[in-house]
């Protein structure tokens, strides 16, 4: 059984360290030891998941969105209750419905998806027991968290606010040089946006995100600065427009990425492509970009 690396982020609220420094296909996990002991989020590894279900009492699971790096482990955990966003809280559960959700229509994808997943990340199916909605105060007896919803990168998407040591779970506001991602067919840039302006707001002193260690100095700063990355990437994808061009062109440049993770080429061109529609759209209804005869072009 591996041992447990809990770093304190506060006297009852610690981040559990991942394999692969917290990168996909894993992501971190925080423990909640309060007068009840919680778990949020289960992608730090089926062992260590085990570890942690052995190790201490847990009253109950929330996950902070659906994704698979975020719930893998959640089957470990059958017969504690699991409490997820009230966001599309029916459609998730099983493989066949987050692909149906996350994926979409495109089946190829979908089909390599849940394969791609299912081998880097071990999930099973688990079962829902309960819902948490946006305002809702979570008190774990002597720490109290605020679940904020974030939606962006899911719509389904979550973060945690601790206010008595301004601590901010981000989650996938993640504050890599990856993110932000908005991949799925449910994200949204401008709600990405407006859940960047209302953590912001909160002015954190610490901002602990799920793939990278916690940000415990200029954390406002830090969050402007990842904000930014949304402008980053349209800029790109401006730039890939020195001529008209088509989408697959356009996606053929790879203008976001760069490069894809090998064996995953399907996965990111689909991700990558949503990303610059998503673009595209937006910068088609500021008037900055006109779609005729099959191609887009500067205005």
């Amino acid at each position: 059984m591996p041992d447990l690396d809990l770093v304190p982020l506060s006297d009852k609220l610690f981040l559990v360290t991942a394999p692969n420094q917290g990168r996909f296909p894993f992501s971190y996990s925080f423990l909640i030891k309060g007068e009840k002991t919680a778990l949020i989020d289960t992608g730090c590894g089926l062992d260590l998941c085990r570890a942690l279900r052995d190790e201490f009492a847990i009253d109950a699971v929330y996950n902070s969105h659906a994704h698979p790096d975020h719930i893998a482990g959640n089957f470990i955990f059958k017969g504690i209750d699991l409490m997820v966003p009230d966001v599309l809280s029916q459609e998730t559960g099983t493989l066949d419905i987050l692909a149906a959700r996350l994926i979409k229509d495109n089946l190829e994808v979908a089909d390599f998806w849940k394969g791609f997943v299912k081998k880097f990340t071990g999930i099973q199916d688990y079962e829902v027991t309960g819902v948490f909605s946006d305002g809702d105060l979570l008190d774990f007896g002597g720490i109290t968290l605020q679940a904020i919803h974030c939606p962006g990168h899911l719509a389904d998407h979550f973060c945690f606010w601790e206010p008595e040591n301004k601590i901010l779970l981000s989650f996938d506001i993640d504050m890599t040089s990856f993110g932000p991602f908005y991949g799925n067919p449910e994200a949204d840039i401008n709600d990405f946006r407006h859940s960047m302006d209302k953590l912001i707001a909160l002015e954190p002193a610490i901002v602990a995100s799920s793939h990278k260690p916690p940000v415990t100095e200029n954390a406002v700063q830090a969050l402007i600065e990842f904000k930014s990355l949304l402008d980053r990437n349209e800029k790109a994808v401006l730039d890939a427009l020195d001529s008209p061009k088509s989408f697959e062109e356009i996606l053929a440049e790879k203008p976001l990425y760069k490069k894809y993770f090998p064996g995953g080429e399907l996965l990111y061109a689909f991700f990558e492509g949503n990303m610059i529609s998503s673009h595209l759209d937006e910068l088609q209804s500021q008037g900055r970009v006109a779609h005729s005869n099959g191609k887009y072009q500067k205005i």
